[in-house]
């Protein structure tokens, strides 16, 4: 196609008919290559994203769960005064032999990435050729043989369940099953059971500027609360075995080797949640947001194994000296890990959206081919040594001269 709009362009500057004079062939022939290159520039600025191919041996399978806490009152949204219900994703180890059609690496795209992009600011339609994007993970597959870990993961303030879906397939492929939920009016959008659709309550967490400091960290404290609710939510649901909402999968799950972990608010519903649950095994924060932790959480020491990985634009702000406090009171060890160069988007799917991320200031300075590959090593390097057992090789910065790492405690 290409090729035949550059010789039209040609034909109107050489064979058109030659009484009409020079400057008009070639004005029809300028306006001709500029239309071409309009019509290239948008898929060449927004190339169908691929996600990375998993490093790890397992095949992978994914399912979604609904879950009704019948106990809990939902504060936010139009189901203000109900029960608090969420929907739960899984990916887990497949068998081999059940290979077939990968599914897109969203399956809720045609609500899920409009909001996304409202969200960032961009029109409606930024993001809808990621509707092209197949995931590693086919639906509902056999499950494969053996136990392993579970890892839960916590996506922040208008994320959604797979912003971090090729950290996801990584840990996956690698023997880990993930549970990660829509966090219901904290998303930028969520698919209810029966194809209910609900956005985010944007009094959820309202403007700062507008209502105060005060309102807006209140508001804040009861968003991560929320969220820390809804992980125990899934750790309550594991506990049900076969005779709970997670019965399909629940006996290939080591329900020993439990960990989370979260990006911003969702980092920091994670570290709330494991100061206090036993059933945390190990915890994960990307930039998590632990401002919103009321004093009482900021008192409690923290028992289990955590990392901390922090981007440059984070590094600066009133969150940093209130993480590192709860990693200078851990008992355990910690690991503050620092990227050069990263922001706090970079921590998402979001440097694999376009090679022109960094342009439009949604990702740092750091190429995807590298700020990727930074928090796959550390993510599955950490999971591995607390969950698995399987050694630290990974838990260095020789190989990416943009980290710097900080081992607090032993």
């Amino acid at each position: 196609l290409y090729a035949a709009g550059v010789g039209l362009a040609v034909g109107d500057v050489f064979f058109l008919d030659r009484t009409i004079d020079w400057s008009r062939r070639i004005i029809r022939g300028v306006l001709g290559t500029v239309g071409l290159l309009f019509a290239i520039a948008l898929p060449s600025a927004l190339p169908v994203p691929v996600l990375p191919s998993p490093t790890g041996p397992e095949a992978i399978g994914t399912i979604e769960v609904g879950l009704i806490d019948r106990s809990r009152i939902e504060l936010y949204g139009e189901g203000a005064g109900g029960p608090r219900e969420i929907v739960t994703q899984i990916w887990y180890p497949a068998a081999a032999s059940s290979a077939g059609p990968n599914v897109i690496w969203s399956p809720n795209y045609e609500v899920v990435t409009p909001a996304i992009s409202r969200n960032m600011g961009l029109p409606s339609w930024f993001l809808n050729h990621t509707r092209y994007t197949l995931s590693h993970a086919t639906l509902a597959p056999p499950l494969a043989g053996g136990t392993y870990p579970v890892v839960i993961f916590s996506h922040g303030w208008q994320g959604v369940r797979d912003i971090t879906v090729n950290q996801i397939e990584h840990l996956v492929s690698n023997g880990y099953i993930v549970i990660a939920p829509d966090h219901t009016y904290g998303a930028a959008a969520t698919v209810l059971e029966g194809t209910r659709v609900v956005y985010q309550d944007p009094d959820a967490l309202p403007d700062r500027g507008v209502v105060g400091d005060a309102a807006y960290f209140a508001a804040a404290t009861d968003l991560v609360t929320t969220f820390s609710a809804d992980l125990t939510m899934i750790l309550d649901a594991l506990d049900d075995g076969e005779s709970g909402p997670y019965a399909d999968i629940v006996g290939a799950a080591d329900l020993n080797r439990i960990g989370i972990y979260g990006h911003s608010a969702g980092g920091g519903a994670a570290i709330k949640t494991c100061l206090v649950d036993e059933r945390c095994d190990a915890v994960l924060g990307l930039d998590p947001w632990v401002e919103p932790l009321t004093e009482d959480d900021l008192q409690i020491t923290m028992e289990r194994p955590a990392l901390y990985m922090l981007s440059e634009e984070w590094l600066s702000t009133p969150n940093d000296p209130l993480l590192r406090g709860i990693a200078g009171r851990g008992s355990g060890i910690t690991y503050l890990l620092a990227v050069d160069g990263a922001i706090h988007n970079d921590f998402t799917v979001a440097p694999l959206l376009s090679p022109l991320t960094s342009q439009f200031g949604l990702t740092g300075e750091i190429p995807a081919g590298r700020v990727v590959p930074i928090v796959d090593n550390y993510l599955l390097g950490f999971f591995d040594v607390y969950l698995l057992g399987t050694g630290s090789a990974a838990l260095d910065s020789v190989s990416f001269p943009e980290v710097t790492l900080t081992v607090v405690g032993s």
